[in-house]
């Protein structure tokens, strides 16, 4: 008997629990569809009007700036992108997901190609969408790495 405890007790701790389904995995693939496919305005509608972008580069605030910015990268480069998500966290309304990125960035006008990687941070608001439907969207995005080599 003491046995029979003693296996059931040892399987139960050896035992991962699951973890929890990301939330945001379908929206962090469909943006980095979104942009190598070059679909500006499907990669804005993840945004809220007063959304940042931030990088080396500076700030990019509210969509206006955002478009005049997706529409030059897109323009000007071709790019394959992958994210590791390392954290997700919500409370109410406000969630972040926060992970590292590796990115192949080919400049169209010469079929450079340039390997870029570093780190991410997505602070995502929930927002009624016009239809009723409770959407989150990214109201800060943050990137940092190394430049592209």
């Amino acid at each position: 008997m003491h046995l029979l405890l003693f296996l059931f007790l040892a399987l139960q701790a050896s035992t991962a629990p699951p973890r929890a389904a990301d939330p945001f995995a379908a929206l962090r693939d469909q943006w980095a569809k979104d942009l190598h496919a070059k679909h500006i305005d499907d990669s804005l509608a993840q945004y809220a009007d007063d959304a940042d972008f931030i990088s080396d580069a500076g700030r990019t605030h509210g969509m206006p700036a955002l478009r005049q910015l997706f529409q030059t990268i897109t323009a000007t480069m071709d790019s394959d992108l992958a994210f590791t998500s390392e954290r997700v966290e919500i409370s109410g309304d406000l969630a972040y997901d926060s992970g590292t990125y590796k990115e192949t960035l080919i400049t169209r006008a010469t079929g450079n190609a340039q390997h870029a990687s570093g780190d991410y941070l997505t602070v995502y608001r929930r927002t009624q969408a016009p239809n009723g439907n409770a959407v989150w969207l990214i109201v800060e995005q943050v990137w940092t790495g190394a430049p592209p080599q």
